[in-house]
């Protein structure tokens, strides 16, 4: 049975209007309209909603999902090219995810070294502080 896009919102919990705003930008193009306007998700339809919001968490841009959706509607001949799609997508996100593990070294390194200022009882990195000894005591590789 067809769903309207508040039905998908409820389904899926990706925001009606970030679903109206996909079909506008045509990532959508197979979803049936009736005469009112009213657009009807088929299950099939809700799987490629839910496809594009993935697509679009990795930061996928929507060009590069239109053009993925194009290749799609190709078939089996661009399975090559969407794999590729994919893989390059993967990396980037591998990658991003090696800078966001880097950081919370550095923020792991920061907790302790507030946990030792507790302990401590001093404030060593904080201008307004009597016990001021300055961030650059800090080791710069531990500097976000």
């Amino acid at each position: 049975m067809a769903k309207t896009i508040i039905e998908v919102e409820k389904q899926t919990g990706i925001l009606s209007r970030t679903i109206r705003f996909w079909l506008s930008k045509g990532l959508f193009p197979f979803v049936e309209r009736d005469k009112n306007g009213v657009n009807y998700f088929s299950d099939r339809d809700i799987e490629w909603v839910m496809w594009v919001d993935c697509f679009r968490k990795t930061g996928m841009s929507i060009e590069k999902i239109k053009h993925y959706i194009t290749l799609a509607a190709k078939g089996k001949s661009s399975v090559a090219l969407r794999l590729k799609m994919i893989e390059d997508q993967k990396a980037l996100i591998k990658s991003e995810i090696k800078k966001l593990e880097e950081i919370d070294k550095k923020l792991d390194y920061k907790v302790s070294y507030y946990k030792n200022m507790i302990v401590s009882d001093e404030d060593t990195i904080n201008p307004v502080s009597k016990d001021y000894e300055g961030i650059m005591t800090l080791k710069k590789d531990k500097i976000c």
